[in-house]
């Protein structure tokens, strides 16, 4: 008999060897059947199942799905391949202001967000995702039942409408009840201009950045032609009616704040606007192309940075100047906007705004807005620089000084004065306090990033201090604005008040805040005036304290 110890028979490795060639077979056999042209899949009758991200269950997927989609986790209620707080952030964010509720969904931007619809939900249909609006829903059939112009705000220049017709360059307000709206010479000055218009009833009014108010009945007739059809521009539109004359720092700030009434509900924020109309002012301020197309044209002025425009107005596809309007006069097909947002200096005066108060002001006192009105533009624009708008102590203690020494026109401070006011500056730099001094060479970039981080900014008055409205909203912010002797105006003073943002104006050594302001006078200013730069520094200490 043969010990149990002796070496295996040649059956017995044969036999081993078998059996580890088959698991091994059978282990790999999705792998093997791959190699030789196979897929395993095709082996079963069952269809390969889809899991809920759309992807094929793990044991299903190769190296292609895997370069494709990502080899990321998805659990329901999570955005995949986003950490866990980074997920929270952009689950509770707040205003339109912020990129996350475009994220969310929320706004009219957002509800096209189809990728993230639903989060939280569990709804990944790609049918529900895709918002209200779709392109079918650009060109509509209203019949007989033509839409009726909404009044939702209105001082005279300053008007918000729902549902108003844009035709041959008119802005039709459709209502059977005159009464119910203000005239129209009170909403925007007509531009009139001869159009060729299909409708002898609507052609001698018809122009250029015309307004017409005319009834539901005649506006059904405007456009039977057409079968009783619109093209919808939906969103939000801001015009302006301002010339290049009027047009300044003060003009898209009074359209977002004029906007910015609606805002009754902060669980319901405002969506951004989606364009923006200047009907009378040119494209560039020059004469028509050169020879040589390398040269660069000059764009008009509208009162804002083009930079800044883009990044505090992602939404908007950028400014849309006389030729852009004039190439909806030639459309010849009724457009109804969703909303329009008209703002007028014009229809202002006509009004009785006194020539020694700006246009634009009335309409500050008369429309009510939350303080926090201008947040949403301000964390756009600082989101833009990296910024996080949760860290309310960062900047806490940031100054920054806008200095205009180099400018070949314009105010400025005497030598001396601003000299001593940077060794101040410095001086206040050495307790801690972070100090920016931009100058008018300085960047876009530079300026912009060092205004955003900033709770103090303090200039000689001018319109470059519209950046100023980009600074931090905190407890201790404040704009301090330096004028020549018997020189004030409070241009800005009405703007950062209306944002809760303390207001001090200086006149040589002399302070003013509050109610205890310089009377307004617009006398001709000084090249260069006095400062007293340590009690500058010294206000800008208090302020510090006063907020702490």
């Amino acid at each position: 008999m043969n010990c149990w110890t002796s070496s295996p028979t040649r059956r017995e490795l044969t036999l081993l060897l078998f059996c580890v060639t088959v698991f091994i077979v059978a282990y790999n056999s999705s792998t093997s059947l791959r190699l030789v042209g196979f897929n395993s899949s095709s082996l079963t009758s069952r269809p390969i199942p889809i899991g809920p991200d759309g992807r094929r269950p793990e044991g299903y997927r190769d190296g292609l799905e895997n370069e494709i989609f990502g080899e990321w986790d998805w659990e329901p209620g999570h955005i995949a391949a986003v950490k866990e707080a980074e997920s929270a952030r952009v689950m509770h964010g707040k205003t339109y202001g912020n990129p996350d509720a475009y994220l969310r969904g929320e706004g009219q931007s957002g509800e096209q967000a189809m990728w993230l619809q639903g989060v939280g939900e569990g709804r990944y249909g790609q049918g529900e995702g895709l918002g209200s609006t779709s392109v079918n829903d650009d060109l509509v059939r209203w019949g007989e039942d033509v839409p009726t112009t909404q009044l939702l705000r209105h001082v005279p220049g300053f008007t918000i409408l729902d549902n108003v017709i844009l035709f041959s360059g008119t802005f039709f307000v459709i209502t059977n009840d005159t009464t119910s709206m203000p005239d129209v010479g009170a909403i925007g000055s007509s531009m009139v201009f001869p159009a060729q218009s299909a409708h002898s009833k609507f052609g001698p009014y018809a122009g250029r950045c015309a307004l017409i108010a005319t009834s539901a009945e005649d506006a059904s007739e405007l456009t039977s032609v057409f079968l009783c059809r619109h093209y919808s521009m939906h969103g939000v539109t801001f015009v302006s009616y301002d010339g290049p004359s009027t047009t300044d720092s003060h003009t898209l700030i009074s359209l977002q704040r004029l906007y910015s009434t609606l805002n009754t509900s902060p669980a319901q924020p405002l969506s951004p606007p989606h364009r923006l109309f200047f009907p009378a002012v040119s494209t560039f301020t020059d004469h028509p192309e050169p020879v040589d197309e390398n040269i660069p044209r000059s764009r008009s002025n509208i009162g804002v940075a083009p930079e800044t425009l883009k990044a505090a107005y992602p939404s908007l596809a950028g400014p849309l100047y006389a030729g852009d309007f004039d190439d909806f006069v030639g459309i010849g097909a009724p457009l109804l906007l969703d909303r329009l947002v008209v703002a007028d200096r014009g229809a202002a005066r006509r009004a009785g705004v006194p020539h020694d108060v700006p246009a634009w002001a009335p309409m500050f006192a008369a429309l009510e807005a939350a303080e926090d009105w201008f947040d949403p533009v301000r964390h756009t624009l600082a989101r833009y620089f990296g910024a996080p708008e949760e860290d309310t102590a960062a900047g806490t203690r940031t100054v920054t000084y806008l200095a205009r020494q180099d400018g070949l026109e314009g105010e400025r401070l005497r030598a001396a004065d601003h000299a001593a006011l940077l060794d101040a500056l410095a001086g206040l730099a050495r307790t801690g306090v972070t100090v920016h001094v931009v100058d008018e060479k300085a960047s876009w970039t530079e300026r912009m990033r060092a205004v955003a981080q900033s709770t103090i900014v303090l200039s000689v008055f001018g319109e470059h201090i519209a950046d100023a409205v980009f600074m931090k909203r905190r407890p201790q912010s404040a704009l301090m604005e330096f004028f020549p002797p018997n020189v004030f105006n409070r241009d800005w003073e009405t703007v950062v008040q209306s944002m809760g943002i303390r207001y001090v104006a200086w006149q040589g050594n002399q302070k003013y805040s509050g109610e205890n302001l310089p009377t307004i006078t617009r006398a001709p200013t000084y090249e260069d005036f006095a400062l007293d730069a340590q009690a500058v520094v010294r206000a800008i200490s208090e302020e510090f304290d006063r907020g702490a």
